[in-house]
């Protein structure tokens, strides 16, 4: 396999019953970004992100769901991956503890 995975998406949970999920979620969401919607600026959304981590016991329920731009879902997991490596990052904005946006 190619890329930066070492397993393919099916063995990592995003089969057809994901494809569905995220349709769903980005549908509730109105297909905008909600961390850009929360900062007043609507951004399409192209990506749907778990809240909290499943690496951090989060899970695919919806309301651990939210439909993300690939800007923000990039900025997320960049401080997600410093913060399991022990390093900081400068943040944009503030998160509260499930995640979401503090303004």
């Amino acid at each position: 396999m190619t890329g930066w995975h070492k397993t393919s998406r099916h063995e990592r949970g995003y089969g057809a019953a994901w494809v569905k999920t995220r349709a769903r979620i980005l549908a509730r969401d109105m297909h905008l970004c909600q961390p850009c919607l929360a900062m007043g600026r609507p951004t399409p959304a192209t990506q749907v992100d778990h809240i909290t981590p499943k690496a951090k016991g989060g899970t695919d329920e919806d309301d651990n769901l939210q439909a993300i731009c690939h800007d923000c879902h990039a900025a997320k997991t960049e401080r997600e991956a410093a913060e399991a490596q022990g390093r900081t990052i400068k943040q944009r904005t503030q998160y509260d503890k499930k995640g979401r946006p503090i303004w």
